[in-house]
């Protein structure tokens, strides 16, 4: 099957799949393939070459939404910063230029469409980089085709695999300018719609989303005109509060805003004004479903809606029964008392008596077990002087791109930069249990994005909720870039608004403008002035020293100001960072309890 000195266990991984009667993907490949070169016992160094050319093939992403580090359609799976530099796992730009010559012979040989495609998508896509030579189009026209012949479910058995085939096979046509297999590619994406549709499962926008607009893709106005039809039976069946199987406000809201976007293309407000009014309808009944926390934020959605709508009595009806329900939260909280020690034992007991029958005491067991406690990181700070003298002594620099963003000094002499210090470090370490925490809870109580935003709200520290919809509802989409950039802000108006709680001002003066405020930032309310304390007073030394050492001291993890100047690295946003912050929503869910127990401790 290949001439390449492929070891005998990885070339049977390929003949078993490439003969397969069930169906696979990629990934069920990919583990297969791992599993038989970690299996190798003292293989040449020309074999560990070619297993890994195999592995390779299959370990790489696909990427639709933005290019690889490479301007490639495959891409890593992920990367790390190491010495300044970014390190891609697997980085393709340390391929042998010989693998493209044998996958191009696995593409032409093999049969099974799967696996062709794969192996011919590689070598159209990667060529440039591995070989330093272009695609051979004809490659590209054997992935295509092998992406089509794939779309059955005895081919492959999830929905979004099959969406994801064809979508690339139409992206591929499309950059061939091939007209024939830009028809045939839009006919099978439009089948595959209509399939989702017809079941009514949950995958239809990737269909509408792809054709929609794509004037390349060669849809016809009768063919837009079902896309439409389609979205709008959607909104139908999901928007009926009669209906409780049926009933969803999120795919409601999924659907209107897709032909909201449309509808406002071809200027037609009537039914833009119809889809925001159903919008708010159903999010105004799945409020009433719920508790006071839940409809606190689902209600946001409901006001913001309606005003779209043109209807602002109905608008200003429903803010005043967000504010009421926001109120009514408070009595849902029940008093809490919490082993701060997070258990070593395996993952399943923490999880286990963390996520509690009830949602709102889950909610304050996973925000307290994963808040530090300011004098025990104090202790810890001052055990270094007999446990480790000479680290306890050493001045210390952190090194950010082009400078020096701070200086930490020994524990002696600069305390509170080597507890911020110590505070950061530690943090992430516990980022695998509350990523697990988190998971399970959304899990065993079916929550929402609007669950953790009405929790946050209940201290009453938001004006508006849709940012923090925005940015909940990103999280639980996995785009923590979007998540953390839209969170972030927030969490420092939350504080600002502390602050004016407490009756302090919220401005200062221009630095350089006389006559002209600015608005303070999350470094001037957490770090006292002229001696005035009242501020972190009011928030208490834990949480004080949890919002500097995450967000707001450069010896500390520093996400605010990093955030603020543009030093966040997309690769550093993975779902640990995120989970922090989604943390800290639950926190200033329950803040005034937390601050009032730490003084007392």
């Amino acid at each position: 099957m290949c001439t390449a000195p492929i070891p005998q266990s990885i070339d049977s991984v390929i003949r078993h799949y490439d003969e397969s009667s069930v169906p696979f993907d990629v990934h069920d490949v990919s583990s297969a393939l791992v599993a038989a070169r970690q299996a190798l016992v003292n293989p040449s160094a020309m074999e560990s070459l070619w297993a890994w050319s195999e592995v390779l093939a299959f370990a790489l992403a696909d990427r639709f939404d933005s290019p690889s580090p490479w301007n490639t359609y495959f891409a890593p799976v992920s990367s790390i910063e190491r010495g300044g530099k970014i390190i891609y796992m697997p980085d393709v730009t340390e391929a042998d230029p010989g693998f493209i010559a044998h996958w191009t012979r696995r593409a032409r040989t093999l049969r099974h469409p799967v696996l062709k495609a794969r192996y011919a998508d590689l070598v159209w896509d990667l060529s440039r980089i591995i070989a330093k030579q272009p695609g051979d189009p004809e490659l590209a026209r054997i992935a295509i085709d092998a992406y089509l012949a794939s779309l059955s479910p005895q081919m492959r058995r999830e929905s979004n695999d099959r969406f994801r085939a064809s979508i690339r096979a139409l992206n591929l046509s499309i950059q061939l300018n091939d007209a024939a297999r830009v028809d045939a590619a839009k006919r099978a994406l439009l089948a595959l719609h209509r399939e989702e549709i017809s079941a009514e499962r949950g995958l239809w926008w990737l269909g509408f989303d792809r054709l929609i607009e794509d004037k390349r893709a060669g849809v016809t106005e009768a063919e837009r005109s079902q896309l439409i039809a389609d979205v709008e039976s959607i909104v139908t069946r999901r928007s009926d509060a009669g209906d409780p199987k049926q009933f969803d406000p999120h795919q409601t809201r999924d659907a209107a805003n897709r032909l909201i976007k449309q509808y406002r293309k071809g200027r037609a407000g009537a039914d833009v004004r119809r889809l925001q009014e159903v919008i708010g309808r159903a999010f105004e009944h799945f409020a009433s479903l719920g508790d006071a926390m839940l409809a606190s934020s689902v209600l946001q959605t409901a006001v913001n809606a309606y005003r779209e709508a043109g209807l602002p009595q109905e608008s200003q009806r429903v803010r005043l029964l967000m504010e009421e329900r926001i109120a009514a939260s408070h009595a849902e909280m029940k008093p809490i008392t919490v082993d701060r020690l997070i258990p070593n034992e395996d993952m399943e007991k923490f999880l286990s008596s963390t996520i509690r029958p009830d949602i709102g005491e889950t909610f304050a067991l996973i925000a307290i077990q994963f808040l530090d406690s300011r004098q025990q990181l104090e202790q810890q700070v001052a055990n270094l002087q007999t446990e480790a003298p000479l680290m306890a002594t050493i001045t210390q620099q952190i090194v950010a791109d082009r400078h020096i963003a701070a200086l930490v000094d020994s524990v002696a002499e600069d305390p509170i930069g080597r507890l911020i210090q110590h505070a950061a470090r530690i943090i992430p370490f516990s980022d695998v249990w509350l990523i697990n925490a988190l998971h399970r809870a959304i899990e065993t109580h079916n929550l929402t994005p609007e669950h953790f935003v009405g929790w946050a709200a209940r201290t009453e520290l938001f004006d508006d909720l849709t940012l923090l919809l925005e940015g909940v509802t990103a999280y639980f989409g996995q785009d923590f870039v979007k998540a953390v950039h839209v969170l972030i802000p927030q969490i420092e108006s939350a504080l600002r608004r502390l602050v004016a709680k407490l009756g302090k001002p919220t401005t200062k003066a221009h630095p350089a403008i006389d006559g002209v405020g600015v608005v303070i930032g999350m470094g001037d309310m957490l770090y006292p002035k002229g001696g005035d304390t009242e501020i972190i007073d009011a928030l208490g030394p834990d949480l004080t020293l949890h919002f500097l050492a995450l967000y707001a001291d450069p010896r500390g993890l520093n996400l605010r100001n990093d955030l603020a100047h543009g030093l966040l690295r997309a690769n550093s946003l993975q779902p640990g960072a995120a989970s922090r912050i989604i943390h800290t929503l639950l926190l200033l869910g329950v803040w005034d309890q937390i601050a009032a127990r730490s003084k007392r401790s």
